[in-house]
């Protein structure tokens, strides 16, 4: 397996694309490799909807139990950015807090996986956004994006972001690819591995029997690993996937 980095800061083309369902299976096939393996939601917003926490989704697939205050430190009712989520409820977000949680785990583990709240450019204080969370950690950047049309817009508009913000995209992540893809879905993740230039490390298929909210797993455990390639741990065949396509 290929050298991982310390860190992996695992962002999204939006909000709602996956990027707890892809932390959590990017975690379990790190840990079935042989990594030792955390990972931390710094905030997390909308909890008064009732559901599981995705970092309890996360730990519950990859069965560990932390402290919810060490590996998602804030937590906010309203389903809004962090920056206004704080500001509701008259807090602010201390990013030495953050800071602090992340380094304790990354000193006994081989690799952290952090997953952010939206996409990059989403604000946690006045001036200073998840991008920069990424930057100030020396986070390795997974994008994780849908398969449907529109996602080649979101894509390179993130992937660009990144760049313009002096960070490493490690890869891209094609979440919920459906078991009968339409034109756009076949067609997409060629596009995607030429105008990004970055590689696809991996597609997860589209599973009903999962949801966060609900801490239903559905098969996550079975298609984990096969779906990351190599760098990650896995055995997905990227080439072999696109002949498929055509």
């Amino acid at each position: 397996m290929s050298y991982l980095p310390k860190g992996i800061f695992i962002t999204g083309t939006d909000t709602g694309v996956g990027k707890t369902v892809v932390s959590a299976a990017l975690a379990l096939t790190l840990k079935q490799s042989g990594n030792k393996v955390a990972v931390m939601k710094p905030v997390q917003t909308g909890t008064d909807s009732g559901g599981n926490l995705d970092i309890e989704f996360i730990q519950s697939v990859i069965e560990t139990n932390y402290p919810l205050d060490n590996v998602c430190p804030y937590r906010f009712s309203h389903p809004l950015a962090p920056l206004v989520a704080a500001n509701l409820v008259g807090e602010r977000i201390d990013l030495e807090r953050i800071k602090s949680c992340y380094y304790k785990l990354a000193s006994i583990h081989d690799t952290v996986i952090v997953e952010g709240a939206g996409g990059l450019l989403v604000p946690l204080t006045d001036n200073y956004l998840m991008s920069d969370l990424a930057s100030n950690l020396g986070l390795s950047l997974i994008i994780v994006t849908r398969p449907s049309l529109g996602t080649l817009n979101h894509t390179l508009l993130t992937v660009e972001s990144a760049k313009a913000r002096g960070l490493k995209v490690m890869g891209i992540i094609i979440n919920q690819f459906p078991s009968y893809p339409g034109l756009a879905e076949r067609t997409n993740p060629e596009l995607i591995l030429k105008m990004t230039g970055e590689p696809i490390l991996g597609i997860l298929p589209f599973d009903l029997g999962i949801c966060v909210e609900e801490g239903r797993i559905g098969k996550l455990r079975e298609i984990a690993s096969a779906s990351f390639t190599s760098e990650l741990g896995g055995s997905f065949k990227v080439e072999e996937f696109l002949s498929k396509l055509k």
